[in-house]
């Protein structure tokens, strides 16, 4: 391997891992990690209108605990124009039918010995179960590339207006209560159980989402590596930055109208919007 590569090699493995070893730094503020794991397939088509314009439809399909549950379908467009070579901007909607996993809240707990002199938990719970609501999102982007050698840096600044619709879901309530006989003496705790009927109701968010992305063409080569940091800000509920995205991979162009990638994605925060974790992605592009 000639001296040139090895540098570039070199300079790729440095960004990323400067990239990523942000993150533990970053996330010690967030809240609410966890350890989920889903697959990202998306599918985008687009069709120039001319030199400036482009129209672009999408879909996408997101799960989680692998591929046991569906998180979220997609369906979107969006309008994109050229301002300049390397300057674009696009405004867009989307349309998603979310799926809410079910929820456990337990409200006080407290030891006590059963009528075996065994010791149990008694508590007060309620479960939230899972339920499906639609949200509709509205953007607007604006991005710019520079290319430094074979490395491309760009910078996307999207403005995303989301809204939750209300839905109704069941909700049960488990309540644990002592019992003391005429004399005084412990008797086996009684389980009341009830179910009712929740709504939850519609919410709206307005949310910053800044990205840097670095791409690197390979001399001779039709996989290209690139790597994403994204930084989510809330900006009706300011509180400083709500949860970064970290996003690593390699596109490799079938031919002139084709493309796929592949890609690892970790995010930092499990929140309203999406579960937190990590992803395996695909995506598949097609010019029409």
């Amino acid at each position: 391997m000639n001296t040139n590569l090895k540098n570039n090699f070199r300079g790729i493995l440095t960004l990323l891992l400067a990239m990523f070893l942000l993150a533990p730094s970053c996330n010690a503020n967030a809240q609410g990690n966890n350890d989920e794991f889903g697959i990202w397939a998306t599918f985008e088509a687009s069709k120039k209108i001319n030199k400036e314009f482009k129209v672009v439809a999408d879909a996408e399909l997101r799960t989680y605990d692998f591929v046991k549950n569906i998180e979220r379908a997609t369906i979107g467009a969006k309008v994109e124009y050229k301002i300049l070579k390397w300057l674009k901007a696009n405004v867009g909607y989307s349309f998603m039918y979310t799926h809410k996993p079910e929820e456990t809240s337990i409200k006080d707990t407290k030891e006590i010995l059963d009528e075996n002199g065994e010791t149990v938990l008694l508590y007060d719970k309620n479960v939230d179960h899972d339920y499906w609501v639609i949200r509709n999102r509205v953007y607007a982007t604006i991005s710019g590339e520079y290319k430094i050698g074979r490395f491309e840096i760009g910078l996307r600044e999207r403005l995303q207006y989301t809204h939750t619709g209300s839905a109704t879901t069941d909700e049960t309530k488990y309540r644990w209560y002592e019992q003391i006989d005429d004399e005084g003496n412990d008797l086996p705790p009684v389980l009341e159980v009830e179910k009712n009927a929740e709504t939850k109701k519609a919410k709206h968010n307005l949310t910053l989402r800044s990205r840097l992305n670095v791409k690197y063409d390979i001399p001779n080569c039709k996989i290209n590596p690139f790597a994403s940091v994204e930084l989510y800000t809330r900006l009706d509920e300011w509180k400083g930055y709500d949860k970064l995205r970290y996003r690593i991979g390699g596109s490799y162009k079938i031919n002139k109208k084709n493309s796929i990638s592949l890609f690892y994605l970790y995010q930092s925060v499990n929140d309203d919007d999406e579960p937190g974790g990590h992803a395996i992605g695909l995506e598949y592009s097609i010019d029409l």
